[in-house]
């Protein structure tokens, strides 16, 4: 298991895919919520660098830094993957971000599915749907022996 920022995480090998449910903007705090594994483990929580954590609110500059930092991780994943492999992203994407989420970041989007959630807790008053979006990595168009990166500080999600 690795620990680390996964914006800038250093990682052993090439990527052959990736399945994840990033944070929601201004939704929940995940460090907050997952205190006790953080000090089970002995981790620092590092809550003031999460993504899209409820105390940054899902104001329009929220959503704009929340582009820029998932951009980010997604961006620095996709430098170890080939071109062709994909990303799966279970997320609720009502805001619409993710399509130019996966232009900044060298993704195109092959398939988006809204699915429906049931309510399992009975708190939910309406309807829920969340998307799976299929991204493939694109063909680099870099000159061989050039990698660039985006690198921000902070920490994606435990």
């Amino acid at each position: 298991m690795l620990w680390g920022d996964a914006r800038t995480i250093s990682l052993p090998g090439k990527i052959d895919g990736v399945i994840t449910s990033p944070p929601y903007v201004g939704l929940i705090d995940y460090h907050e919520q997952h205190r006790y594994a953080y000090e089970l483990l002995g981790l620092p929580t590092n809550g003031e660098d999460e993504i899209g954590a409820s105390f940054k609110g899902n104001s329009q500059s929220a959503k704009e830094a929340y582009q820029r930092e998932i951009a980010s991780v997604f961006a620095h994943t996709g430098e170890y993957m080939d071109s062709g492999k994909r990303v799966i992203i279970v997320v609720r994407d009502r805001d619409n971000l993710y399509d130019n989420i996966a232009a900044q970041c060298g993704f195109e989007i092959e398939n988006a599915i809204r699915r429906h959630v049931n309510r399992r807790t009975g708190r939910r008053v309406n309807e829920f749907f969340e998307e799976v979006l299929i991204w493939r990595k694109k063909r680099s168009t870099k000159k061989p022996g050039r990698l660039s990166r985006v690198i921000l500080k902070g920490s994606f999600r435990a």
